[in-house]
């Protein structure tokens, strides 16, 4: 089995969100040609959401990291939260970190949980340094750290950049 990881921003304009989609299936399409694929996401809106709708679209099993206790309530609408709900759900596995609300620390901890647990990091991303802890951008560079291969899906540039993450 191949575990994908995924991080990436949040908020994408609609051809980000477009290009990472198509570029979410494209990955995993190319992955189970060789093997079995597990998706790893913390199933945050934006990109986490779009690669774990991607994986279960190809038939794919998906395992959920949980920042913290009420995750579901960083999703402002019923349909969103229904649509959390739906791919929790639909989870082979889910882990849930011991934080018990929402806090830059749990972030951190679950992109590193998503990091380690990976055999390859996808990251959405404009390729901009870090703003924090527990970003995108810092937890390509943990990635980098430990040597897990990184994949750069350039949400600027609607490119993939494989093996180079800025």
């Amino acid at each position: 089995m191949h575990r994908l990881g995924i991080v990436g921003h949040r908020a994408l304009d609609p051809e980000a969100r477009e290009f990472v989609a198509f570029a979410c299936s494209a990955l995993i399409a190319e992955a189970q040609r060789v093997t079995t694929v597990a998706a790893v996401s913390a199933l945050a809106e934006g990109a986490d959401t779009l690669f774990a709708e991607a994986a279960l679209s190809a038939g794919a099993t998906l395992e959920v990291v949980r920042p913290y206790e009420d995750f579901d309530g960083e999703f402002p609408t019923a349909e969103r939260r229904r649509r959390y709900r739906a791919l929790v759900d639909a989870a082979r596995q889910e882990t849930r970190l011991p934080f018990g609300s929402r806090s830059t620390r749990a972030y951190e901890e679950a992109m590193r949980r998503v990091t380690d647990v990976c055999d390859i990091l996808v990251a959405a991303w404009d390729g901009t340094p870090p703003r924090g802890t527990g970003g995108t951008a810092d937890t390509v560079r943990y990635a980098r750290s430990i040597g897990r291969p990184v994949i750069h899906l350039d949400v600027r540039h609607s490119v993939i950049v494989r093996g180079s993450a800025g």
